[in-house]
């Protein structure tokens, strides 16, 4: 297997499969240009918390192999992808765990983890993710000045920068839309019960969402349907038919009804940057002018759904740790320690109005569906921060304040965040596509439809 290609770290999975198919290019050679990438950049960026050289090598080696014999798997075979630090690999546990003493021990790979390789994909390592203590911060390879945004930093500098081809991140509070809105990916939160989360360490239970991060839309839906479908180890797997979500793929959006949440929106100016909005703005324009109808809605309840989702997420990732709590705080960066007392300091009354919450929002939300396709608003009220000086509470903060992710994750839908241009610092942004419950499909082939259009792909960062 042999191929001129040059720059082989920035193929995407939907043009690499077909020649790795065609036995143009080989997973070996490839596997290696991403080591070589690794090696070259990543000590400016540190994306990589554990890097497996020697082991993709040989995931890499099986896989040529497999394909030289006419055992072609599918368009992971072959395909250099790595984790967020918090899916456990085997032998390699989530850091996260290593403060329990009962867990440091884990040797099984996250469901996730054994479906890619299952799918054939070779396993780079694990990837930054905010929160670790004592380790460098993951810089936004558009800007090393600044950050890429939580928690799936890592995820977000890798894709970016061509460390790996696509990458698992988590969704708790958008901690996978995020991270793409700052570094220009195509970030999914599928959802909720659509994606194991067997072998992902905890951080709010009820909120966890594990999902894709890649550079296309196309990569998207070959990771999705890698990864998709019920798991019994996960209790909150749900049993639903997985459509072929490649059948997605293609452009158009006529008849498709968008909705607007213009009163929400307007609520968050205040957090909002004015060029964010006006770079989504002209993307909502884009939607309509490529067929969709656009239709104002009101779902009063999002007002307060970023506020009731931060109170579960601290009660809950407060009660999963309340047994060994000391160790935790003792070993725990400023921002996570802070949600711990948040969780301490509130209480089952709070964890149950946050509920109410919950129910009300998802009621609101499922008579709004009848009447829209999608929803549509931005991914993020702000461009990536500044590194230094920046207060590691700042994430925190933003979570008790409107915002346009965390409401999501309260209702378990599926939400995507696609580019949608740079602002004037030449810093990413990006459109969110949220969807009806488990209709990835029209998520995909909206956002396809708009990513074909604009072609913001085309630019990647210079290193």
């Amino acid at each position: 297997m042999t191929t001129d290609h040059k720059d082989l770290h920035y193929l995407t999975i939907h043009e690499s499969h077909r020649l790795i198919r065609s036995r143009a290019l080989s997973p070996v050679e490839l596997t290696r240009a991403y080591l070589n990438r690794i090696e070259a950049v990543d000590g400016q960026l540190h994306g990589y918390y554990v890097l497996r050289a020697e082991a993709a090598l040989a995931e890499a080696r099986l896989a040529e192999a497999e394909i030289l014999q006419g055992h072609y798997r599918g368009p992971l075979h072959g395909i250099p992808v790595a984790v967020k630090d918090q899916f456990d690999l085997q032998g390699i546990p989530a850091a996260i765990r290593m403060r329990n003493p009962q867990e440091k021990e884990r040797t099984e790979n996250a469901t996730v983890v054994a479906k890619l390789k299952e799918a054939g994909a070779v396993l780079l390592g694990k990837l930054m993710m905010s929160g670790l203590p004592d380790v460098p911060q993951a810089r936004n390879p558009w800007n090393l000045d600044h950050a890429t945004g939580g928690s799936s930093t890592g995820p977000g500098t890798a894709v970016v920068a061509g460390l790996c081809m696509a990458a698992m991140g988590e969704d708790t509070a958008g901690s996978i839309r995020n991270p793409a809105s700052l570094s220009g990916l195509v970030g999914l939160k599928p959802t909720y019960g659509r994606v194991s989360r067997y072998g992902l360490a905890t951080l709010s239970w009820s909120l966890d969402h594990s999902g894709p991060m890649t550079w296309v839309v196309e990569d998207i839906a070959h990771m999705l349907q890698a990864i998709a479908g019920y798991d019994s180890k996960d209790p909150t797997s749900i049993h639903v038919p997985v459509p072929y979500y490649s059948a997605s793929l293609r452009e158009g959006l006529k008849g498709v009804v968008i909705g607007i949440p213009r009163d929400y929106i307007k609520e968050c100016e205040d957090q909002s940057d004015p060029e964010i909005l006006a770079l989504v703005e002209k993307a909502f324009k884009a939607l309509q002018h490529l067929g969709a109808h656009l239709e104002e809605v009101s779902v009063p309840s999002l007002s307060y759904a970023t506020l009731a989702n931060a109170v579960i997420y601290c009660n809950e990732n407060f009660a999963s740790h309340k047994q060994n709590l000391p160790a935790v705080m003792k070993s725990s960066a400023a921002s996570r320690r802070a949600r711990l007392y948040l969780g301490a300091l509130s209480g089952a009354a709070d964890y149950i109005q946050a509920q109410r919450i919950r129910s009300r929002l998802k009621r609101e939300l499922a008579k709004t569906f009848r009447q829209v396709d999608l929803l549509a608003l931005p991914g993020q009220p702000q461009p990536a921060p500044l590194i230094e000086g920046a207060d590691p509470l700042a994430t925190l903060y933003r979570n008790m304040a409107p915002d346009f992710t965390g409401p999501f994750n309260l209702a378990g839908l599926p939400a995507m965040c696609v580019p949608c241009g740079f602002n004037s610092n030449h810093l990413p942004t990006a459109l969110q596509l949220v969807g009806k419950p488990f209709d990835e499909p029209m998520l995909i082939k909206a956002a396809y439809t708009y990513q074909q259009h604009t072609k913001h792909y085309e630019q990647r960062p210079t290193l």
